[in-house]
């Protein structure tokens, strides 16, 4: 295969422009020009074309079906080369991806400006921003000739960070940024505007009921830190906290622009009420809901070439520090609500079927897999219903699926308490609720629930206690200090990381950074420094437990996703943390279903004892394929 690297510079404007606008609805507006677009083909020298005819001539030079195509935002440029030029390449490779992985960790930006700059390679220049408004034809010879060399430049440091950077990446990512990619690219399913219409309209009358609600607080609550503190805490929300400067006691942080709230406004899983008091809160007119419900909205009534509603879903490959991917583009597609019209609105094509199949408790299970917890091991293996189990021993009496809110306190804490979760944490989980279940208990049940999670599981307590150890030699590796395992009562060593500078090395080769981590002098705790944040962010063995199950978790679920590519052909259109989701034939829906079954239950080398499970089936459309609907 060849390797292509290209970058398209295009018309933008004040009003158009993609700070203001999704890819989608940027690359498919009727102004948009191609001004520009430089090619270089594997290491020849750089060529620009200018011109959409120039640069179409080129392109139809080029034989796509054996090259690998490589641009600094693969989603954007190549989305570009599908949707405006008709050409889908053999593979998609992607530097911004290769940066998320690696460097963002450490310089907290990704463009290919600091990217280039941290790794020693030339300014990338900024003739970009003298292009602002200005159409091909409003060039001159010499703003035209600056722009073509800024043009290749960047094509030029693109090729240079792959090759800089493509060691640090196995086979199987190569081939999970591919079909990333691809999931934006060339779209698979499609959405049903009459039920997106439905939802939206749902959630402008609920809006409007929540806003008279709102109205109803007093206006000074919403500019007092406390008093807002304090109506969040009454819904169930965690407030974030951080360090005063006057007085270095914890305070709320719910300023603009401090991290935590900025991550609480972000958080689409919370209730849509809470979601309009944080919108309150800054002045914003719109929730996450609303404007997600109107982004999905547009997209299914945007027009292609064959039809309407076909549905590009941005993911960010290695989007999170456990490189778990995240949601993008202005509708987190990774969130979705159970049960909601969002999901049921997304269709496969006529004849065709989406097929679903999630990992069952797979945190769970890995945490429970890195503890040697067999207490919980032996319960997954044996197909017991663990939530059950917990909450008989939580009442002291036999709790069966039918109780179904003492089975919903019993699997809040399998899922929640096994990375360190606390009473008063607890208690709000319970109370902010899931699947339309919502228990509130005293402080006082939910420390009993919580000792009895130590208890009971007591080897995953400990586990925290070890990667706790394992931090702070991190620490010693760090600063060139011989270290050596600490001696514990369990055999650690199936645990599949390998320590390096300020990281944990997973088994495919990919880090989990913790920048800068050091041990403060004054109260012990460990820290690292995150660039996107001001203040130190604090790591404990229990935090470290959670970042560890979910990346072995991530890879797990990901290498399916490659090996059905190998064994049937198929990509999935969208994954959620612990699943994915197919579009093929309705004659073969039945066999890939039976084909991913298989491959979810497959434990890798590096996890030999890991019980693994999956649930799934397939339908018309999401949520009759997450139903079982298998029709």
């Amino acid at each position: 295969m060849g390797l292509v690297t290209i970058d398209m510079e295009t018309f933008y404007s004040q009003d158009y422009s993609l700070s203001k606008m999704d890819e989608v609805s940027y690359i498919k507006d009727p102004r948009f020009e191609c001004l520009m677009c430089s090619v270089k083909i594997d290491n020849a020298p750089t060529e620009v074309f200018v011109g959409y005819q120039d640069v179409a001539r080129r392109f139809a030079e080029i034989d796509w079906s054996t090259s690998v195509v490589l641009a600094h935002n693969a989603r954007f440029d190549c989305s570009i080369l599908a949707w405006h030029f008709g050409y889908i390449p053999k593979m998609y490779a992607c530097t911004l991806s290769f940066a998320r992985a690696t460097t963002h960790w450490v310089i907290g930006r990704s463009s290919l400006a600091k990217v280039a700059e941290y790794l020693g390679l030339p300014a990338k220049g900024d003739e970009v921003l003298k292009a602002k408004g200005k159409r091909l034809a409003d060039f001159t010879d010499t703003e035209l000739d600056l722009y073509k060399k800024y043009c290749a430049r960047d094509t030029d440091l693109c090729h240079a960070i792959f090759w800089k950077m493509r060691s640090r990446f196995p086979a199987s990512e190569l081939m999970l940024i591919d079909m990333v990619a691809r999931m934006f690219i060339t779209p698979q399913v499609r959405l049903n505007a009459a039920v997106l219409r439905q939802n939206y309209d749902r959630v402008l009358a609920d809006k409007a009921d929540a806003l008279a609600r709102v109205s109803e607080i007093p206006p000074e609550v919403f500019s007092s830190q406390p008093k807002f503190a304090a109506l969040l805490e009454s819904h169930g929300v965690e407030v974030p906290m951080k360090e005063s400067p006057a007085t270095g006691n914890q305070i709320p942080a719910l300023a603009k622009g401090d991290w935590g709230f900025k991550e609480l406004c972000a958080d689409d899983t919370l209730p849509p009420f809470v979601q309009l008091l944080l919108a309150a809160r800054v002045s914003e007119k719109s929730t996450l809901e609303e404007t997600r419900s109107r982004n999905m909205l547009r997209l299914a009534e945007t027009g292609w070439r064959v039809g309407t509603g076909w549905a590009p879903i941005p993911l960010k490959y290695s989007g999170a520090r456990t490189h778990r991917l995240s949601g993008d583009g202005g509708a987190n597609w990774q969130n979705l609500p159970r049960g909601s019209l969002l999901r049921t609105a997304i269709e496969a094509p006529p004849g065709w079927r989406i097929v679903h199949r999630d990992a069952s408790q797979i945190e769970a299970r890995m945490t429970a897999w890195l503890a040697k917890c067999n207490v919980l091991l032996d319960a997954f293996r044996e197909k017991r219903d663990v939530y059950c189990e917990f909450a008989s021993i939580v009442y002291d009496r036999e709790v069966t699926p039918a109780d179904k809110l003492s089975r919903f306190v019993g699997k809040t804490a399998i899922l929640g308490l096994g990375y360190g979760c606390g009473a008063a944490k607890f208690q709000k989980m319970l109370f902010i609720g899931n699947g339309g279940i919502s228990f509130k208990v005293d402080i006082e049940t939910a420390e009993v629930i919580v000792a009895n999670y130590r208890a009971v599981y007591a080897e995953i307590p400990a586990l925290w206690q070890y990667l706790s150890y394992l931090l702070k030699q991190v620490v010693k590796l760090s600063r060139r200090v011989r270290y050596e395992r600490m001696p514990y009562g369990v055999d650690y060593r199936h645990i599949p990381v390998r320590l390096d500078y300020d990281s944990f090395v997973l088994p495919n080769g990919l880090k989990i950074c913790y920048p800068h981590l050091r041990q403060d002098q004054a109260d012990a705790q460990m820290m690292y420094t995150d660039p996107n944040r001001h203040d130190p962010v604090h790591i404990y063995g229990a935090k470290a437990c959670e970042n560890l199950a979910q990346a072995l978790a991530r890879i797990i679920i990901t290498d399916v996703a490659v090996r059905m590519r190998a064994t049937t052909g198929y990509m999935p259109f969208l994954t959620c943390h612990d699943s994915l989701d197919y579009c093929v034939p309705r004659s073969e829906a039945e066999a890939v279903d039976a084909e991913l079954t298989r491959q979810f239950a497959f434990v890798p080398v590096w996890a030999q004892g890991l019980p693994l499970d999956s649930d799934g089936g397939w339908g018309r459309n999401l949520t009759a394929a997450e139903r079982r609907d298998n029709s």
